[in-house]
């Protein structure tokens, strides 16, 4: 039995192995996309937990599944071109990779995401600005600490094929603040575009 469990784990280490060397755009693209999936399947259960809904919103998750997927090729190109700008393992080289990283491609990165999902949404350019604004800055913050911690990891030990798949298991918990915040955000202000179309109301019938 454990025999037949080592033959089945060696074969999918060698399929594994042969995806990300073959294969790793469409790879890392992939796994871009479950990490977001995953990430808002997440964040629905602790909504639900903390608000009693009890539907998932499956739209929802496709949408920001979708929007992981686009963004796949930014960041398997991003850690080819820091390899190949940076070389080596020097403090030098690893100072700069995680000062292009945080200073460049984590705003960049938040950026598009939120432009992606604005687009998938269909959401007006108040509406994108209002989540770069009230958003943006927050996962900014969590990023530039936590996740550069992370990024000495990443770039000191692994090679540069698995680089984006040790940034999704580790991003996991980005990809459900991403979705919590961007949907907690949209969510308060709906909620106060009610209340303040209600006082209106409230208002005239008073007059």
């Amino acid at each position: 039995r454990f025999g037949r469990l080592r033959a089945v784990y060696r074969l999918s280490r060698r399929r594994a192995n042969r995806l990300l060397t073959c294969h790793l755009l469409a790879a890392n693209c992939v796994i871009c996309g479950v990490s977001s999936c995953l990430g808002d399947i997440i964040s629905q259960r602790l909504e639900s937990t903390n608000n009693d809904r009890r539907t998932h919103s499956w739209s929802r998750t496709a949408t920001i599944s979708l929007c992981g997927l686009m963004l796949g090729p930014l960041s398997h190109y991003w850690y080819l071109y820091l390899d190949r700008r940076f070389v080596g393992r020097t403090g030098r080289s690893l100072a700069y990779k995680l000062l292009f990283d945080t200073i460049f491609f984590s705003p960049l990165y938040i950026t598009l995401y939120v432009l992606a999902l604005g687009l998938l949404r269909k959401s007006t350019l108040e509406e994108v600005r209002d989540d770069l604004i009230e958003s943006g800055l927050t996962i900014y913050k969590y990023e530039a600490t936590v996740w550069t911690a992370a990024q000495v990891f990443n770039f000191y030990f692994l090679p540069t094929r698995l680089r984006v798949t040790f940034d999704n298991l580790v991003s996991l918990g980005f990809d459900t603040l991403y979705s919590y915040r961007l949907n907690r955000s949209r969510d308060e202000r709906k909620s106060a575009e009610v209340q303040q179309s209600s006082l209106v109301i409230d208002r005239s019938e008073n007059k």
